[in-house]
């Protein structure tokens, strides 16, 4: 018999599932997509989707919200969505409506970046990063095997609006494509490592009623697929050191097609000499800021000699190699940190301000996806009004004191976590700005003067202790 808190989880679940099918979003029908390209990029690890759409306002009033929709079945999930004008180059806004919408859809609401007029047209560049979406089949293989990811996809674009003409295409990173849907009409081509469905015309807006007709994909990817299950960055500011030091933990697992039998190392080693494709992580390239120094590698055992860093004042490059290759479903962690003179990334402001710009993200340069990305910025021991501004979305802020050697309340810390990132949003810069007074400044120097003075004059009372034993 089946226990009573199972049905009860039962039961909630065909409710939540009845929910989402019974409910609809209901997006007001004032554009019209006159013509859609979607292009589907699968040469990462993730797929990179984008849209160039022109869309018209039908209504009889100006318009300044249009919806999109994307498709997210499974574990999938949309990292970010970026939009601009593209004649113009001007960024939108968007951002994502309430979760409770048309699953499997993820519906976005952009703010055009000017008012849209009735009749007038706007042609948008629309950019998302999707995770998860990418399948190894099969999902085991040998040693030496190629690996094959697989993609699904909507065979029509979801849409909010009646769309007259559109087209998908599909960018596979190479051009083995064994098995991709054809629905037995021309309106599919092959060429290269591109597949092109479509053209279609006069597409009906995407209903809970829609029945969505799938293609699917499955193509060779001779790169190992990257997921760092954490991020623990850390960037430490110190002015009397005139130095930023930077520090990041990662927790790494390969996502692609898992080891079918143990691991040969002298297949490996044989192999080796030849430099094959393989769907194993070998190395990671991390590069840096010119001018960085001090670069270090370490994991749970220790230091690890396998690494190269090069550095002059116009790049800086650490290539580390884990002590194993990391077949597909193997983890690792590891650490790697550096130093960068502070007046390359801070500036003084007004008064007793500062101002300091750094990448909320840098990492590895081969594709990767992060599951959760926190980041600290470490300030000086006594800075104040301390403001941020970051270049993508936060999910969590928190303020915080970190102490450290010879602080005395702590330094002011700004924690971000960010989950569910790709690599397209690295390099981006993170402003922060804070005051940092004279008094402060003389906060720690004080400190350590007054803790040898206290030393010394402790020593100077102890010579003057006569421990000798009497007669």
């Amino acid at each position: 018999m089946r226990p009573l808190h199972s049905r009860a989880s039962l039961c909630a679940t065909l409710l939540l599932a009845a929910s989402h099918l019974g409910f609809s979003l209901e997006v007001p029908q004032v554009y019209k997509n006159t013509n859609l390209l979607r292009t589907i990029d699968a040469a990462k690890g993730y797929v990179k989707e984008t849209i160039a759409v022109i869309i018209e306002n039908t209504s009889d009033k100006p318009q300044t919200e249009y919806y999109l929709p994307f498709s997210v079945p499974g574990s999938s999930a949309v990292s970010y969505v970026e939009c601009k004008d593209k004649k113009e180059g001007t960024p939108c806004k968007a951002e994502p409506v309430d979760d409770a919408t048309d699953y499997p859809l993820k519906y976005y609401r952009i703010t055009l970046p000017a008012t849209l007029k009735p009749k007038a047209q706007v042609t948008l560049t629309i950019s998302a990063g999707i995770t998860g979406a990418l399948e190894p089949i099969p999902a085991v293989i040998g040693q030496s095997d190629k690996q094959f990811l697989s993609y699904t996809g909507d065979r029509y674009a979801p849409s909010a609006y009646l769309t007259e003409k559109q087209k998908t295409k599909f960018r596979a990173a190479n051009g083995e494509i064994p098995d991709y849907t054809d629905f037995g009409e021309k309106d599919v081509d092959k060429s290269g490592y591109i597949i092109t469905y479509g053209p279609y015309d006069n597409i009906k807006p995407w209903s809970s009623e829609s029945k969505a007709e799938k293609f699917t994909v499955r193509f060779e990817f001779t790169l190992p697929v990257i997921y760092m299950e954490k991020l623990e960055r850390d960037v430490e500011v110190s002015h009397w050191g005139n130095n930023l030091a930077v520090e990041e933990r990662y927790w790494m697992t390969n996502n692609g097609a898992k080891l079918k039998d143990q691991f040969s190392r002298l297949a490996w080693a044989t192999t080796s000499y030849y430099n094959p494709p393989t769907a194993a992580i070998k190395s990671l390239l991390f590069p840096l800021r010119g001018g960085s120094k001090d670069a270090y590698y370490t994991d749970e055992v220790g230091n690890v000699s396998t690494s190269k860093f090069r550095s002059d004042s116009r790049e800086a490059i650490l290539d580390i190699k884990p002590r194993y290759p990391i077949f597909g479903g193997w983890n690792y962690s590891f650490i790697v940190g550096w130093n960068n003179d502070l007046p390359d990334f801070l500036r003084k402001g007004k008064g007793d301000g500062y101002i300091l710009k750094v990448p909320l993200l840098q990492g590895p340069s081969q594709s990767t996806t992060y599951g959760s990305v926190e980041v600290k910025i470490i300030l000086p021991e006594g800075a104040t009004d301390v403001t941020y501004s970051a270049p993508f979305p936060v999910d969590k802020e928190e303020r915080l004191l970190h102490k450290t050697f010879m602080d005395t309340l702590g330094r002011t810390t700004i924690k971000l976590t960010i989950n569910n990132v790709v690599d397209d949003l690295k390099n981006r810069d993170i402003i922060v700005t804070y005051k940092y007074s004279t008094s402060a400044a003389l906060r720690k120097p004080l400190v350590v003067l007054a803790s040898v003075f206290g030393v010394y004059l402790v020593s100077a009372l102890l010579t003057r202790i006569d421990l000798s034993i009497g007669k």
